[in-house]
């Protein structure tokens, strides 16, 4: 059995799920699915990172 993580999700101003949410949320489901689902959610998965130019902050040292 999963387990359960409760986090806020971000939505667009359009209702959509935020592009950095969708991704955390496809990579939870995809563990869970069956061989054909999985297969579909990786494509997803492909698809929405070749999108987005960056999903994760800058970090900067001073």
């Amino acid at each position: 059995m999963a387990i359960l993580h409760l986090q806020s999700m971000r939505w667009t101003s359009d209702g959509e799920l935020d592009d950095a949410d969708r991704l955390i949320l496809l990579n939870t489901l995809i563990p869970q699915c069956i061989p054909s689902v999985q297969t579909e959610l990786i494509q997803v998965v492909e698809r929405l990172a070749l999108s987005q130019s960056t999903l994760t902050p800058q970090v900067c040292e001073s």
